[in-house]
C-alpha cells in the first residue's frame, strides 16, 4: 500500500477519526483525500478548543461555516467528512449530532474536451515557459497529462508509477494498488511510449537512481498533486477557451477518454452493453454502474449516442464524483 502523509491525530475526536479511517480502508477504500480533510478537522478542533469525544451541534455549526474562498460544493465536502465521523460514532453506539448539507443550485456537467480543445491544450503545454529550476516538473507534467488522456487515469494514479510498472516496448503500464486496492493494466500508443522512453533518458540524468517515474522534491516521494494542478491551470490560462462557463479540469481528461471510446464503438457499430464490462475494468471501477456515470454525463452532448445506442433510454444511476 502506498504511504500516506505522516500525521498523528490528537484532538478529542482522534479515536473516532482513526476508527473511521481504519473501517474505510479495511473495506477497500484508499481514503487518502478524505483523510486529508479529517486532518484539517482534527487541527480545527484543537485550535477552536472543542473537547467533546463526539460530534456536537456547536462543532458542526462552526465547521460548516462557508469560507470566503469556497463554494457550496467545497463546503459540503468538508461537512460530508464530518458526517462520516458522526455516522461511524453512531454505528458503534455513541450518540452523535448529524451535520446538515447545503443544497447546491448548480448543475455541474463535466467538461469533455473537443478534439480542437485537446489539440490546443497540448500545443500550449509544449509552449509553456517556466523558470529553469522548475523545468523538471514541467517535463513531468507533459507526460502526466498525456497519460491522463491516453489511459483515462485518475489524478493520483500516474504519480506513484515506478519504472518497473512501465514497458515502453509493448506500451503496457501496470497501475498498482489504486482505488479499492485494485491492480490493473492500461496501454499507451507507440508515440506516447516513445515520448516516455525519451523522458526516461531525461529524468534519469536529472534524478539518478530514482525509481519513481515522476519524482518530487524529496527522495522517494512523487510530484505532488498541487504542482500538477498548478501546471494544468497555467496551461489552461494560455488557451482560447479558458473563460468559458464550464472550463475543463484534470478529470476532464478521464471523461474525454471515455467519451472517445464510446463514440468510436458507436461509429463501428459495436454494442455498448457488451463493451461496458471491459471499459469498467479498464477504468478501475467496481461495476459497470460506476462507468455509466459517464454515459449520463455525455448523453446530451454526443448525439451519436442518442442516435445509435438502443440503451440510451435506460435509467442511468447517478454516481457520486468523489467515489468515482
Amino acid at each position: 500500500m502506498k504511504p500516506c502523509r505522516n500525521y498523528t491525530f490528537s484532538s478529542s475526536l482522534a479515536p473516532a477519526i482513526e476508527g473511521l479511517i481504519r473501517e474505510k480502508r479495511s473495506s477497500g477504500y484508499m481514503y487518502n483525500s478524505n483523510a486529508d480533510v479529517l486532518k484539517e478537522l482534527d487541527t480545527f478542533c484543537i485550535e477552536k478548543g472543542f473537547d467533546s469525544e463526539t460530534v456536537t451541534k456547536t462543532l458542526s455549526d462552526a465547521w460548516a461555516v462557508q469560507r470566503d474562498t469556497e463554494g457550496i460544493s467545497s463546503r459540503n465536502i468538508r461537512v460530508s467528512n464530518l458526517r462520516q465521523v458522526s455516522k461511524y460514532l453512531i454505528s458503534i453506539g455513541v450518540e452523535s449530532y448529524m451535520p446538515q448539507m447545503l443544497q447546491s443550485t448548480e448543475t455541474k456537467i463535466a467538461h469533455v474536451f473537443t478534439s480542437e480543445e485537446r489539440k490546443e491544450f497540448f500545443e500550449c503545454l509544449n509552449k509553456l515557459k517556466i523558470k529553469r529550476k522548475n523545468k523538471r516538473f514541467l517535463e513531468e507534467c507533459r507526460v502526466i497529462f498525456r497519460l491522463y488522456y491516453c489511459c483515462g487515469l485518475r489524478l493520483s494514479e500516474p504519480l506513484w508509477l515506478t519504472w518497473d510498472d512501465i514497458d515502453c516496448d509493448s506500451g503496457r503500464i501496470t497501475i498498482l494498488q489504486s482505488k479499492g486496492y485494485k491492480d490493473r493494466v492500461v496501454w499507451v500508443t507507440p508515440d506516447v511510449a516513445e515520448m516516455i522512453r525519451k523522458y526516461n533518458e531525461y529524468i534519469s540524468a536529472e534524478c539518478p537512481d530514482e525509481v519513481l517515474v515522476f519524482p518530487g522534491t524529496k527522495k522517494g516521494k512523487p510530484i505532488n498533486e498541487v504542482t500538477v494542478r498548478a501546471y494544468f491551470q497555467r496551461t489552461l490560462a494560455m488557451t482560447s477557451y479558458v473563460a468559458i462557463s464550464n472550463p475543463p479540469t484534470i478529470k476532464s481528461f478521464r471523461h474525454t477518454f471515455v467519451v472517445d471510446r464510446l463514440n468510436a464503438w458507436m461509429e463501428n457499430g459495436e454494442n455498448i452493453e457488451d463493451k461496458l464490462p471491459y471499459l469498467s475494468k479498464y477504468l478501475g471501477h467496481n461495476s459497470i454502474h460506476e462507468s455509466l456515470y459517464y454515459y449520463h454525463q455525455v448523453s446530451e452532448a454526443f448525439k451519436i449516442i442518442h442516435e445509435k445506442d438502443k440503451t440510451s433510454n435506460i435509467v442511468i444511476p447517478e454516481v457520486n464524483e468523489s467515489e468515482e
